[in-house]
């Protein structure tokens, strides 16, 4: 039997399952972030690096309260703006910062948007790719993104995160180390740098 399509397994977790394997994918883009700011001199990686270390935190600690709306100010104010560049790593560095934004919002009992938000960051890591695919001149088009191997090996590693996440019941801090780990093992971001 075929399993059910990775926005389809996303939305069917449970509330901290689905921040658990959002973290798992911002962890994996987060290193572009970094690259850009070190090639740019632009933003502050480590602000983005506490965020998301916040985020693991509210997952196993009881009583753990973030202000959702100033973490996500933070993060906003080391969003690269759009500029003249239209480089991979402007947008790469832009789609890792949106990513861990609507991940905050998840810890916000009180977003109507929840349903959208909660895929926003699987969303957000293949459109990397796609990008870094379509602008490289590897395929043309967005359907032809989606056959490439690199599309499918994120979309397998995705899988495999959810893989872990549906075993995973209890999130205590040990396990939450455990699944970052699991997301930081191949050592590489998801368009394939090496960190």
């Amino acid at each position: 039997m075929q399993k059910p399509s990775t926005f389809a397994r996303i939305r069917a977790l449970k509330p901290k399952q689905q921040i658990a394997f959002n973290q798992m994918l911002i962890e994996r883009m987060l290193p572009n972030f970094q690259l850009y700011t070190e090639l740019t001199e632009q933003g502050d990686y480590s602000a983005l690096q506490t965020v998301s270390d916040l985020i693991w935190q509210s997952l196993y600690s009881k009583g753990f309260k973030v202000d959702v709306q100033l973490q996500q100010q933070k993060v906003e104010e080391q969003i690269p703006a759009e500029a003249e560049s239209e480089s991979l790593g402007l947008y790469a560095a832009i789609d890792a910062g949106m990513a861990l934004i609507a991940n905050l919002s998840l810890l916000d009992k009180n977003n109507e948007f929840k349903n959208k938000e909660v895929t926003l960051p699987s969303v957000l890591s293949q459109g990397t790719i796609e990008r870094m695919l379509i602008t490289s001149a590897e395929v043309e088009n967005s359907k032809e993104a989606i056959a490439h191997p690199h599309m499918q090996w994120e979309i397998e590693t995705q899988n495999e995160f959810l893989d872990q996440i549906e075993q995973s019941d209890q999130l205590d801090k040990n396990r939450c180390q455990q699944l970052k780990s699991f997301a930081l093992q191949d050592g590489m971001t998801n368009l394939g740098i090496e960190f």
